[in-house]
């Protein structure tokens, strides 16, 4: 016999279910006024007067995972009355609470930060350098500026951040942008155990060009392996002390080394730049291996003239020759300009030449004679090469535009009227 439905039960479950949701609404408008209070009330504290309690705010804020989020919802008036408010205290929380806060796109409050930050790097520098790990642009541009401020005290603290892989970057290019005090502060770091902060030092050394690096640098390189040697080779041929040029010369005509590490030890032959040096980079500047022969090339664009000098005297060949205005095109004074010069009257080197001659206004007059003894009937592509050439320069713009007017010339008018639009 089956069982009748009891509407008693069926009006329970309804009436319970009802009051759940009803309490469940009630809970929720609760916490959203409680939120909306508890919200009014952080902002009332962190844009108000001082004392201990905006003071215990903002240290307990900078542990907040939605402090950013707070900060940003600020209006602007008082995004930046909270920048301000943060350098009236200096505990070291407070590094950490900028560093978050930094993230934001107002560029006054920004600039208010930053201050902040830089009274609370002057009392505790090791807060404001482990800031380094973050990634923001925005972020670092301030934490670099705050940590100036802290001075020289603060570099070891800065070089203690190679141990994070996040922060590295950021500390080299602050050691490396602050110059020669930072030097001191990071050669202990190349007797590390750990090879990444070895590493981190030698690209730090390197780039400053730290002589009181070489010696340790030239040891670790002789006695390392693979992407290690590699790195050390690089940071010495950075620095180019002289004392330097045997170890890269034989390192360059040691032909079992890889080509990466023979283009390293040229380049800096290049930063040495010593007559020898350069002697011995032009003879590999013809070079069969391609990434060998542009890496002597830009080893002696980097000794500029003298490079120049010493290949103008020994471009014998046409190979050579070609060489020698590729240097020239990587180097802009006035005698490099005289070797692209030369190479233009010359037939075998002129089509070469005209495509370097770009961005040389003092070869403006030059081209423009030379353009008017061409043929541009049967001299299209060299007439057209040496018109493209002009277009890179205000001086061969105004040059174009003459021509084109001049109506000497109607073949070379047009060209001259068609390569003007084309370089605006």
């Amino acid at each position: 016999m089956k069982r009748k439905p009891n509407p008693k039960k069926g009006t329970s479950r309804s009436a319970r279910t009802l009051r759940s949701l009803v309490t469940i609404s009630v809970l929720g408008i609760g916490l959203a006024v409680y939120n909306a209070v508890s919200l009014h009330r952080d902002v009332a504290v962190a844009v108000g007067p001082a004392g201990s309690s905006q003071e215990d705010f903002f240290r307990g804020a900078a542990d907040r995972p939605d402090i950013s989020t707070f900060f940003k919802n600020l209006i602007p008036a008082q995004r930046l009355q909270m920048a301000k408010n943060i350098g009236r205290y200096t505990d070291p929380e407070l590094a950490k609470l900028c560093g978050q806060c930094l993230d934001t796109f107002d560029p006054v409050a920004r600039v208010a930060l930053t201050d902040s930050l830089g009274k609370v790097a002057k009392v505790h520098p090791d807060a404001a350098a482990v800031l380094l790990k973050l990634p923001g642009s925005f972020q670092q541009i301030a934490i670099a500026s705050a940590l100036r401020k802290a001075g020289d005290f603060a570099l070891p603290l800065v070089a203690k951040q190679f141990a994070d892989g996040d922060a590295r970057p950021n500390a080299i290019a602050f050691l490396v942008a602050t110059g020669p005090h930072a030097i001191g502060p990071t050669l202990p770091y190349l007797d590390d155990t750990n090879k990444d902060i070895r590493l981190a030092a030698a690209d730090t050394l390197g780039k400053l060009r730290a002589k009181p690096a070489v010696e340790p640098l030239t040891h670790m390189f002789q006695t390392s392996k693979g992407d290690e040697r590699l790195a050390y080779l690089t940071a010495l041929a950075t620095i180019g002390d002289p004392s330097s040029q045997q170890l890269m010369t034989a390192t360059l005509q040691d032909e079992t080394l890889p080509t990466p590490h023979r283009a390293q030890a040229a380049l800096g032959l290049g930063i040495i730049g010593t007559e020898s040096s350069l002697q011995t980079l032009w003879a590999y500047a013809t070079d069969i291996d391609k990434s060998l022969r542009e890496g002597a090339i830009s080893a002696l664009q980097i000794a500029g003239d003298s490079a120049l000098k010493i290949g103008t005297k020994e471009s014998k060949t046409k190979e050579a020759r070609s060489s020698l205005l590729l240097v020239a095109a990587g180097v802009h004074t006035k005698y490099a300009d005289s070797v692209i010069e030369h190479a233009l009257v010359e037939p075998s080197t002129s089509a070469e030449a005209a495509k370097l001659a770009g961005n040389r206004p003092d070869l403006v007059g030059m081209l423009v004679a030379y353009t008017h003894r061409l043929d541009s009937n049967t001299q299209g592509d060299l007439v057209d090469s040496i018109l493209k050439a002009l277009g890179t320069t205000s001086e061969g713009q105004a040059a174009l535009s003459a021509m084109g007017t001049s109506s000497q010339n109607p073949s070379l008018d047009a060209l001259a009227s068609r390569r003007l639009a084309l370089s605006r």
